[in-house]
């Protein structure tokens, strides 16, 4: 009767594959693609009991190769920094004799070889109510005030004092303009003040009158 082995190729990809029974374990490297069994050995084996079945489950590949032909899987300890290339094959036995595995099954056992992987989400999740702390000031919402959670209040009266800055620089500035507009008005209303040149004290019209001066006079 064939008897399930895994296949983990070099890509890590998982495949379930057959071997004949009677078990010959030095026939392994054909089951892997490999021309030969040179290199092609035992490099581990990992024990585990999952709902009271247990496996005994061990991995076969080669530790040379050439670049590029490296196995993309991470195996679990104590083979987790052992480079290996091209594909393993992993087999399960119980008590010396060969048994199937799956791959669902294999997952199991490799949870269990890394210590099971928890979501450490769900505790972080939850906040318990006896860290709260009551004394610190909260919103009527029950938010704890601070730089990014203000009271609706708050809010209100800070956008009330920035409507109020808005009106008074509006304020100024309407009368910067009226104090321009009139200064417009002040210099477009003023007009030159034309000053007469003093009258010519010289002019002809002032000349004295020199006619009794010039008659000749009577002499005696």
């Amino acid at each position: 009767m064939p008897v399930q082995i895994l296949i983990i190729e070099k890509t890590g990809v998982i495949q379930e594959a057959e071997i004949k029974t009677p078990y010959v374990e030095a026939e392994l490297y054909k089951k892997a693609g490999l021309k030969t069994a040179k290199d092609f050995e035992l490099q581990t084996e990992w024990g585990a009991e999952i709902d009271g079945k247990v496996y005994s489950v061990s991995v076969f590949g080669k530790t040379t190769g050439r670049a590029g032909q490296e196995n993309k899987y991470e195996f679990p300890p104590p083979i987790d920094n052992l480079l290996l290339f091209g594909p393993c094959v992993l087999v399960n036995k119980v008590n010396g004799r060969v048994t199937d595995i799956t791959k669902s099954e294999w997952t199991k056992v490799y949870e269990h070889l890394y210590g099971g992987f928890e979501d450490l989400g769900d505790d972080d999740s939850e906040i318990s109510e006896d860290d709260e702390d009551d004394d610190v000031p909260r919103t009527k919402e029950g938010y704890v005030k601070d730089d990014f959670v203000v009271d609706d209040d708050d809010e209100y009266d800070s956008e009330s004092e920035e409507e109020e800055s808005e009106e008074e620089v509006v304020v100024v500035k309407k009368k910067r303009a009226a104090t321009k507009a009139k200064a417009k008005v002040v210099k477009s209303k003023s007009t030159t003040k034309i000053v007469s040149a003093p009258e010519n004290v010289f002019s002809a019209s002032n000349y004295l009158n020199c006619d009794d001066e010039l008659s000749e006079e009577e002499y005696l």
